[in-house]
């Protein structure tokens, strides 16, 4: 597999979905400000820049402006709806904090399969088509898992005997 053609490691990505943001806010960024944004140092962002440069994602001079090219705007533009659609799904199905969504999708998106991510992508519309039918949901849950815990309580055993020392079992 030619070197560019190889799969960007969840750090390039990064890079490329900051990139593709300030890209879209801004019309082009720093390597300064994707530093800030990553929180790492110039000289890390510097290699990076590089690489994606030698992949023909971006266009890249040191002291110069970064900017997507089609293929890396076509990357970003799909990060960025990954992580959207990931992020979507842990603040409003499974009601995490808004800090805790964006961490957790910003991990899984460099890692779900594409068809698995399509499927997902489909779940979060269908989910927004139907809100009103599963909104409470989560309270719901909760009273069965609440009612199962009951149920196994009061049909579990009795507290086990105390162990027995293992020497009552050996014989002198």
């Amino acid at each position: 597999m030619p070197e560019d053609e190889k799969q960007l490691s969840p750090a390039l990505e990064n890079y490329l979905a900051i990139i593709f943001r300030q890209e879209f806010a801004a019309g082009a960024c720093r390597p300064s400000d994707i530093a800030d944004a990553a929180g790492v140092a110039r000289p890390s962002v510097t290699n990076a820049l590089r690489e994606l440069a030698k992949r023909g994602y971006v266009t890249y001079a040191p002291y110069s402006l970064v900017n997507l090219t089609e293929k890396g705007l076509h990357a970003g533009q799909e990060l960025a709806h990954r992580n959207m659609v990931l992020k979507d799904f842990f603040q409003n199905v499974l009601q995490l904090s808004e800090d805790r969504a964006a961490s957790v999708a910003c991990e899984l998106e460099h890692v779900i399969p594409e068809d698995v991510m399509l499927r997902w992508r489909q779940f979060v519309l269908y989910m927004h088509h139907t809100q009103s039918e599963w909104e409470h949901w989560q309270q719901k849950t909760e009273a069965l898992r609440e009612e199962h815990a009951t149920k196994q309580h009061a049909a579990s055993p009795k507290a086990p005997p105390a162990i027995v020392h293992r020497k009552q079992f050996v014989k002198d």
